[in-house]
Order: structure tokens, then sequence, then C-alpha cells
């Protein structure tokens, strides 16, 4: 699942290496690539054209981001008064899209800048949905999967898988048309090649090798679990069906080709390039998504690798929403 564009890159060198020394054992890697671009390609890199804003439509950004805690989940970060958490809490505060949805979110009400309930509803965010709405007033909050938007939200409900993962869900009212928006954050890959390359030892490279891959094991259990309940959520939705967060699985899954099966996948019809949003290694994965009602229509996709304060990188999608819609 993780190594498919790495066996890609392998087959490409192996086809250079025949081809200079036995061109007629080529065919075999040449074919291997072939057929992978073919069942993946439109997975793993696209082009796409922005669409065009008629007066017909309102356009509707929705932005997902996994924040990290906004790194408030260390005691040092909160009292340091630390500039990293200013920053990623200002960006997240002044981007412009009228819905927001983070996974992660944590919000402190000890130091005014660390309350980030308090100032994304300042700056006109004045409806919500929480996974654990407890924790939003409270000295230190571990908030988790949160929806905020400028436009009213008539219902909203919660699912809670784990601790930090599950799902929220808000029936938001745009003009005259509802849309839900579910925001997702599954059960964690458990990738950390980080620490297998800081063992200087073998004994050590084995022991978390082998907690790697304990951990991805049982990520793949948790989240075939849990997207059967996001597709009941997408199935009960009396409304056109949004679906983003972070997925923490990459577009080669089960959880990827179940959703991709109910819902078009927003990268792929209108984004462009790779859409790589893991900051961290192996750095060449997409694990963030976003699923749209094949009823809306797309003006854009966008992976935003630039904004680097949180292991993830945020996404936005932009969505056409009909006025004339009742």
């Amino acid at each position: 699942m993780i190594s498919i564009p790495v066996a890609w890159l392998l087959n490409g060198i192996c086809i250079i290496l025949w081809l200079t020394w036995r061109p007629w054992r080529s065919w075999l890697s040449g074919l291997v690539l072939i057929i992978g671009v073919l069942l993946f390609g439109q997975r793993t890199f696209v082009w796409n054209s922005p669409g065009v804003l008629t007066n017909n439509y309102i356009p509707l950004k929705v932005f997902s981001y996994n924040v990290q805690s906004f790194g408030l989940d260390t005691e040092w970060e909160r009292i340091g008064r630390s500039p990293r958490v200013r920053r990623i809490i200002d960006y997240t505060v002044r981007y412009d899209a009228p819905v927001k949805c983070f996974q992660e979110f944590f919000s402190s009400t000890t130091t005014p800048d660390y309350d980030a309930v308090r100032r994304l509803r300042e700056a006109g965010y004045s409806y919500s949905a929480f996974l654990h709405p407890e924790m939003t007033n409270v000295p230190n909050g571990s908030v988790g999967v949160a929806i905020f938007s400028i436009y009213p939200i008539i219902h909203s409900g919660r699912e809670i898988f784990s601790r930090g993962n599950g799902l929220v869900w808000a029936n938001i009212k745009v003009g005259n048309d509802t849309v839900r928006v579910i925001n997702v954050h599954l059960q964690s890959m458990g990738i950390r090649v980080g620490k297998v390359l800081r063992q200087e030892k073998l004994t050590g490279v084995k022991h978390e090798t082998h907690g790697v891959l304990s951990a991805l094991r049982y990520g793949f259990i948790e989240r075939r679990k849990q997207v059967q309940q996001v597709e009941r959520h997408i199935r009960e939705s009396e409304f056109p069906v949004i679906v983003t967060g972070d997925h923490n699985d990459t577009p080669y899954s089960v959880v990827y080709e179940r959703m991709r099966r109910i819902l078009p996948n927003s990268y792929e019809d209108a984004g462009r390039g790779f859409g790589f949003s893991y900051n961290k290694l192996p750095g060449f994965i997409r694990i963030d998504h976003q699923f749209h009602d094949p009823q809306i229509s797309l003006l854009n996709f966008e992976t935003i690798n630039y904004v680097s304060y949180s292991d993830h990188y945020p996404i936005a999608g932009t969505y056409l929403i009909n006025k004339a819609t009742k």
C-alpha cells in the first residue's frame, strides 16, 4: 500500500538498466509499470484545470487540517508562549474559507492567544460542532475532530471511535441549499520511520520495525471497521455529502477504495500534481482526502504543501453550490 510509488521507481530503473544491457528483458518491468499506472495512475498524479465560477453558483471552500494539537499537548509549549503555536493558530484563524475542519484540534483557555475556539468564533465562525464538546472550555482541552462554519449549522452529530479518533458531521445551510460535511479522523497509520532510522544498533532497528509493523496491522483492522461507520453516515444523509479529514490511508488502500466507490475523490477530479499530504518520512504519501457527492461540482482542490507547521499539510476543496436549489 505504501510502497507502490517506490515499486514504480524501481521498475523504471530496471527498465533503463535492462535496455543498456539486455533489452529483451526490459519487457517485464515495463509491463508491471504500465499495469500499475493504468490501475492507480489517476490516484497518484493529476493535472486538472481550474473550474469556472458562474453567477448561478455559490463557491464553498472546505478547508481541512490535522493541526497536531497546535503543539499545545506539551506543557513546555503552553507555558513558554511558543511563537510556533501562535503562528499555526493565527494561520488557521485567518485562512479564508467559510467551512474549516480540523483533526487533533486543541484549545486552551489559560492564554488568550491559545484559545482557538474563542478566536475562531470572534473571526466570524459562529457555528461549530465537536467530537468532544466538553473540552472546549477547559484550561487544556483536547477537542479532537471539529467543524467551524460561517454558514448556519442546522443539525450536527458525532461518533467517537477512540479517544482521539472519530467523526463529526454538520448539515450546513448555504444559500437555498443544504450540504452535509463529514469530518473524519481514522485510526493512525503508526508510521514512525524516523525512529527506525535513528537507531544505531541492529537490535534497536528490529525493535522499532516490529513496532511499526504491529501498528500498521492494527491500524488496517481498525480503519476498515471505522470506514463502515463513515459509509453509514453517508447513506443516512438526506443532503449531498462532502467527506473530508485525515483518513490515515493512502490512495491504494481498502479505505480509499471503499470511499471512492461511493463518492468521487476531489483530488482526482480537480487537483494538480501529486498532492502528498504527510509532512514526515516517508513523505511521498497522500493520507488526507476529500470526497464529494456527484451532485456537487468542483471548482478547485489543492494541497497546501508550503504550510509546514504540522506533520500534515492542509487541504482545501472549493465546491459549487447551486443558488436556485431548495
